[in-house]
């Protein structure tokens, strides 16, 4: 299955410890190395070193989620669920953390393509956090930008990131094919009044149909031989 493949890519080892460090059926204990569970240590030692590896490169993992179709992700998501610790890679839950690693990253993934309502990953991170490509402005359908803009609006960090991104405009910075604080800019750093979203949507279509045009091979004007090709001798 596609889940299958994409549990492998990349960290193959550390996934192959969170297969085979599974717990007991009561819970209590890993059944490959027999590590006793307890409420400080909740996991055995190589679960948490596997997490951890592949925690710190999630970053690069994430961008294999485009690639999937979105009933792909849902299924994936359905997988990543479990009582007290996924069942698909391990990740054992604490405290206020409900989901897994993979799990959030399918739903950001989810948020971007508008499929799934927006959330704020954890408290004091804005509604944008973890999910820059859908503030990125590309292609031509504004559909998603007007999805990021509309998540800035109810964003609980709006006013903080309204003031910084006014203070690195006043320095001269420039914000380029962003939507930041719920404001567009385009490639050239200028702003997108809201009411020419669709026109902007347009004019980036055209140019990006007048670049795929290509001009005709110019071709070398009638004369001798000689003239056509130096090289060769009449």
């Amino acid at each position: 299955m596609k889940i299958d493949v994409l549990d492998r890519v990349g960290g193959g080892p550390h996934r192959r410890t969170l297969a085979t460090h599974r717990p007991s059926r009561d819970q209590s204990s890993c059944m490959s190395c027999r590590f006793v569970y307890t409420p400080k240590h909740p996991m055995c030692p190589p679960v948490a070193g596997a997490l951890e590896a592949l925690n710190g490169s999630s970053q690069g993992r994430s961008s294999v989620l485009t690639r999937y179709s979105t009933a792909d992700l849902h299924a994936m998501a359905r997988e990543h669920t479990g009582k007290g610790r996924c069942r698909r890679c391990g990740f054992v839950y604490g405290g206020l953390v409900r989901t897994c690693p993979a799990s959030r990253r399918i739903d950001a993934e989810l948020q971007v393509r508008g499929k799934a309502r927006v959330t704020q990953p954890k408290a004091g991170q804005g509604l944008c956090a973890g999910k820059s490509e859908g503030w990125m402005v590309l292609g031509k359908n504004p559909a998603p930008w007007r999805r990021a803009m509309a998540a800035c609006s109810v964003c609980p960090l709006l006013a903080q990131c309204g003031a910084q991104l006014n203070d690195r405009l006043a320095a001269g910075e420039k914000v380029s094919g962003q939507i930041q604080a719920g404001r567009l800019f385009n490639a050239d750093g200028g702003e997108v009044d809201p009411e020419n979203t669709d026109a902007f949507a347009t004019a980036r279509g055209l140019k990006k149909r007048r670049k795929r045009s290509t001009s005709p091979t110019s071709v070398p004007a009638a004369g001798r031989p000689a003239e056509l090709f130096p090289d060769v001798a009449a």
